[in-house]
């Protein structure tokens, strides 16, 4: 009878080690998953932030692009007029 239990006892101890390494794993990877989500929502902040910059900057030059035009416009009619 003991030659049938003292396999299954190591078989049972065996299998409780490799339980336990197999949970601190899942710790581990849990704890990884936890940060790699918090630099993901970090990540979409700053690019939202990114986006917003550039929708401000793209009005910006639109605004200097206009102002150029209407300057450049301004000159020349100048020009013209002074040489009348």
């Amino acid at each position: 009878m003991l030659k049938r239990v003292d396999p299954l006892r190591k078989e049972l101890k065996d299998l409780e080690t490799k339980a336990e390494d197999t949970h601190q794993k899942g710790e581990k990877i849990t704890k990884i998953i936890a940060e790699l989500e918090a630099s993901i929502a970090k990540y979409k902040e700053e690019y939202a932030m990114v986006i917003s910059d550039a929708s401000v900057i793209k009005n910006d030059l639109s605004t200097v692009e206009k102002k150029v035009s209407s300057s450049s416009i301004c000159v020349t009619l100048r020009r013209v007029s002074s040489l009348h």
